[in-house]
C-alpha cells in the first residue's frame, strides 16, 4: 500500500519551556530526533487545556501555558503511513524546572532533557521549523511566527 493511501492528520500543542539559555525537549527512546513536550489534541478540547493535560501526563508536574507564539505545519512519511500536522507553539512554565536537573518522565517510551539552544540542530528537533521559530522568539522577533516544511526544502 502506498503512502497515498494511508494518511493521517495531527493537531498537536507544543509548549516551549526555557530555562537561562537551555530549551526542555522529549525524546521518542529508539529514535533519532527530540521533540517539544506536548501532544495531540483531543476532540471537545482546547488547545491550551490539551497542552496541559500532556505535559501533566508526560511530566506530572503542573504546568502554565502562557502567549501563542505561532505555529509549524510540517508532513513525513512513517511506516510507509503519509503523515500532515499542525504544531501549535505556546510558551509554557514549570516552576519545578531548571536546566540543572532532567525531569523523570512519566511514560516508558520517553525522557526528557534540556540542551542548550545551540543545539538544537545536534539533537535534531523536529519539524525542523520548529528551530526557527524558537530562535525568533528568543531574539524578540514580532510574532506570531509560522513555519512550515512545504515552503521551505532545508534541513
Amino acid at each position: 500500500m502506498g503512502s497515498e493511501k494511508r494518511q493521517k492528520y495531527h493537531v498537536l500543542a507544543r509548549g516551549i519551556i526555557l530555562s537561562e539559555d537551555h530549551i526542555l525537549v522529549a525524546h521518542c527512546i529508539g529514535m533519532d530526533n527530540t521533540f517539544l513536550p506536548g501532544g495531540h489534541v483531543e476532540f471537545r478540547e482546547g488547545i491550551r487545556t490539551s497542552l496541559s493535560r500532556e505535559i501533566l501526563e508526560e511530566l506530572g508536574l503542573e504546568s502554565e501555558v502562557k502567549e501563542y507564539i505561532g505555529a509549524v505545519e510540517a508532513a513525513f512519511v512513517m511506516e510507509e503511513s503519509y503523515h500532515q500536522e499542525i504544531n501549535h507553539l505556546f510558551k509554557t512554565e514549570i516552576q519545578e524546572l531548571n536546566y540543572n536537573i532532567n525531569p523523570v518522565s512519566q511514560e516508558s517510551h520517553l525522557e526528557f532533557y534540556w540542551i542548550h539552544i545551540d543545539e538544537m540542530e545536534a539533537n535534531n528537533l523536529q519539524p525542523y521549523p520548529v528551530r526557527n521559530v524558537i530562535r525568533d522568539y528568543i531574539n524578540h522577533f514580532s510574532g506570531p511566527y509560522f513555519e512550515s516544511t512545504f515552503e521551505k526544502n532545508t534541513k
